[in-house]
């Protein structure tokens, strides 16, 4: 064995935790007012946390998919689209028409409405459009919201007109099923709510209270992405204050059970609550909300600070324990657990989800947090009295002393170390083989982009979708813009039409053997003005008028369906470029692959097209040079697929960073490069593993998961940090390399797997999670740090011990 001499590092280091354990101690009661002081102004300033539910907050202002989203609103106005669905089997019928007239007319007067599109706006637009003979110089005809009643009401409801029944199947799947025993009120929000994300909560809860008194045969229900962002945020919001309470609590009965101790029960109460306060209040200092998963903020910090405490409680319950001396002996590994925490946390802000940005950056001060609150609370907690503890001083029996103590546990933990130890040269090699071969099964892992499949199968959300998919077709919204020129031509129209046919061609494979079976995966709807114009061009008094003049009827017959689709000229900006809008359905319900495959496709379609002459034909030269002269593809289906996509490219990137900022940490406290490597790859494999095991189950990555590398290695290296200081303190006092780490991973066996423990319990509650990526994650880092702590007390002592053996000496 190399009796390769323990750099001076660790020992300077523990000299300067002499001195400072000695000031925690002696300062004690001046460290609980400060801490009780700053109290009252973080309680004060956290009370103006906010959270922004809209869209725009969960990308970087800078990304090129929110600004096409963001031009599009500024060129169509409202495009929030909430479709509200009821059953109705006498539709078609004039009773039918006059109870969609009556929830038309109540949701146009709601304040947050741009413009709705029902049935009862088709049969107005028709009489507008193809008044009856009777009625054709009348002046009612021309009215769109004429109620007057008899034949010309029906006239769309007509099967024997032609043009009525293009026009009805026109906006099938929009205003009504293909059956017509389905109505759907697509409701627009206005533009000037897009910026207000309070205002579309109010607005969405206005309509779903109107929804609530339609009879129950109805079976209404409102869908879109709106409503189920909401639901999303209004899910989670309600999971972080449950997870919150059941992570407390068990964690509670956990240390009640293991450390039978009324004190250690009091300290981490008091820390949770003083870190949580100071997070929240930091976050607002610097100006940053609450956000999708930000909600689970209290939870996590739970975590961490029972299982820094666990390690203090389980030291200190050692016969002959000083309070000055577990200072001294954890000030170090617990700063540098707090510190890689923060680290791991905060390598997640980088990513370009800002969600996921700024919750790295939120955990990773909570964790510098927690290291404060321990700073200020534990010397006064842990020197309360004796009879606060269920056991008066009475170690638990995994607790011994090293000189006299030979528990049943330390001996289990003592013969797995030496074990370890043995095959060190075999773990070693495995370790390495198995992290590449790992990494480079992770890295072909697919990827699931579906936001529906953020939620349960049981779901009302997923039923509700199902449901509309079932009746209407996809439930999926996006939409593509076309420059436009400044006059529209037959020959404009008729390039768009063609474009048209291209994307309902559009074919991907399916995921689904059945799907696969019918052709394959498809667009449900295309829809244009285009399409409106064919049919208005069929009814005699306009077809001989130019196609700019017919859209202009339109406009006045549906002006909420024709400003969404072009925009028009304004006399403010008449020489604005124009855009058309195609609005394509898709079903919500495909798998992350077939919604990327069949966006792709669109993507290509539409790149094609206005690569060619379309792009430049008639159309103004400020368009040919610049965005307004491409075709874009947006949306809130595709900005939602966008945002798991970015998220999973991101997590290398972040679980590189992560790896780095947490191997510096221990360089600079262990003084050795080799023992930083080795606890780098312990520490990495067991997530490639679960990962990889995941992906063996036919578990694709998705929110949840991507996030569990960076997070996983700031926690679980923990138990590295703690071992390392205890196999550097012996070798300081001269042990040899081997008798180092099998004794060091026999003696902090008990604290690192009680905190552990606690790591574990923490993150599996929130596997009871209704939200699918909290619950993956919390499953994923439960299982990470399970085999984390495996890992820290068996392969590491073996890495380290191979490590220390030098190349040209053999060993003892």
């Amino acid at each position: 064995m190399s009796d390769r001499p323990v750099p001076d590092r660790p020992a300077l280091l523990a000299r300067s935790a002499d001195r400072l354990a000695t000031q925690l101690v002696a300062w004690k009661w001046w460290l609980l007012a400060i801490g009780a002081i700053g109290f009252v102004p973080l309680v004060y300033l956290q009370a103006g946390l906010t959270m922004n539910r809209s869209l725009s907050a969960m990308f970087s202002p800078t990304d090129p998919a929110i600004l096409d989203y963001h031009r599009m609103q500024s060129q169509f106005g409202g495009n929030l689209v909430v479709m509200w669905v009821y059953d109705d089997e006498q539709l078609m019928t004039t009773e039918g028409l006059a109870r969609s007239r009556r929830w038309t007319e109540q949701v146009e007067s709601m304040a947050g409405v741009e413009g709705v599109l029902s049935l009862a706006k088709l049969v107005d637009a028709f009489r507008y459009l193809r008044p009856s003979l009777s009625t054709a110089f009348s002046p009612a005809a021309f009215t769109p919201t004429s109620t007057t009643t008899g034949p010309p009401a029906e006239r769309l409801f007509q099967n024997s007109d032609p043009v009525a029944v293009q026009f009805r199947n026109l906006f099938a799947g929009y205003t009504h099923s293909f059956d017509e025993k389905t109505a759907s009120i697509v409701v627009m929000l206005r533009s000037d709510t897009l910026s207000q994300p309070g205002r579309v909560s109010e607005t969405i809860g206005q309509l779903r209270s109107l929804a609530a008194t339609m009879p129950a045969s109805s079976a209404a229900l409102l869908v879109g992405e709106p409503v189920l962002l909401e639901d999303a945020f209004d899910l989670i919001v309600a999971d972080g204050r449950r997870l919150a309470i059941g992570t407390i609590g068990l964690l509670c009965i956990v240390i009640l059970v293991t450390m039978r101790d009324l004190r250690i029960v009091l300290l981490s109460a008091i820390c949770i609550v003083w870190s949580t306060v100071a997070t929240r209040a930091l976050m607002v200092v610097a100006g940053m909300e609450m956000s999708l998963v930000s909600t689970i903020l209290l939870a996590l910090i739970s975590v961490i600070v029972v299982a820094a405490i666990m390690h203090l409680a389980v030291r200190y319950r050692t016969p002959g324990a000083t309070l000055g001396g577990v200072i001294a002996v954890l000030a170090i590994p617990i700063a540098c657990t707090c510190l890689t925490d923060a680290a791991g946390f905060a390598s997640l802000a980088i990513s370009h989800v800002r969600p996921v940005a700024q919750f790295g950056v939120m955990t990773a001060t909570a964790a510098c947090c927690v290291m404060v609150s321990l700073a200020l609370f534990s010397p006064l907690m842990l020197s309360l009295p004796a009879w606060l503890s269920l056991r008066a001083r009475q170690h638990p029996p995994y607790a011994r002393e090293p000189q006299t103590g030979t528990s049943i546990f330390h001996r289990l933990l003592l013969w797995f170390a030496r074990g370890s130890v043995r095959w060190q040269k075999p773990l070693t090699i495995a370790s390495v083989m198995l992290l590449v071969s790992s990494t480079l099964y992770v890295m072909r892992l697919e990827t699931n982009s579906s936001f529906l499949d953020n939620f349960r199968p049981s779901s009302p959300i997923v039923h509700a979708y199902q449901r509309v998919e079932d009746r209407l077709g996809g439930a999926g919204v996006w939409d593509v813009t076309l420059p436009a020129p400044a006059r529209i031509t037959p020959e404009y129209l008729q390039r768009v039409r063609e474009l048209e046919d291209q994307l309902r061609a559009i074919e991907v494979p399916s995921d689904d053997a059945r799907s696969a079976s019918k052709g394959g995966v498809r667009l449900r709807k295309v829809l244009s003005l285009a399409d409106a114009d064919a049919v208005a061009e069929q009814v005699t008094m306009l077809s001989f008028v130019p196609p700019e003049v017919r859209l202009s009827a339109m406009r006045a017959a549906i002006p909420a369906f024709a400003e969404a689709l072009l925009s028009f000229p304004t006399a403010s900006e008449p020489t604005q470029p124009r855009r058309m809008r195609i609005m394509l359905r898709s079903d919500e319900s495909l798998s992350g692959r077939e919604k990327s495959a069949l966006m792709a496709a669109v993507q290509r379609t539409v790149e094609t097209a206005t690569d060619s002459s379309f792009a430049t034909h008639e159309l103004d030269s400020s368009q040919a040079h610049d965005k307004t002269g491409e075709g874009v593809v947006t949306g809130y289906s595709v900005l939602m697929s966008r945002l798991v996509a970015s998220l999973v490219r991101d997590q290398w990137t972040a679980l590189a960073v992560a790896l780095a900022a947490v191997g510096l940490l221990l360089l600079i406290v262990t003084a050795d490069w080799r023992l930083t490597v080795c606890s780098l790859i312990v520490n990495a494999l067991p997530i490639l593993l679960v990962l990889s095991c995941m992906g063996w189950f036919g578990g694709q990555l998705d929110l949840g998961s991507a996030m569990i590398g960076a997070v996983s290695i700031g926690l679980s290296i923990d138990g590295s940090i703690h071992f390392l200081s205890g196999y550097q303190r012996r070798r300081f006092a001269g042990e040899k390399a081997e008798t180092a780490a099998t004794n060091a991973a026999a003696d902090l066996g008990a604290p690192v797997l009680l905190a552990s423990m606690a790591l574990v319990i923490g993150f599996a509650v929130l596997v009871t999670s209704p939200f699918v990526p909290t619950a993956t994650f919390g499953l994923l880092v439960a299982a990470t740090l399970t085999l984390s702590a495996i890992a820290n007390l068996t392969m590491l002592p073996a890495m380290v011990v191979f490590s220390s053996v030098s190349p040209s000496r053999p060993r003892a």
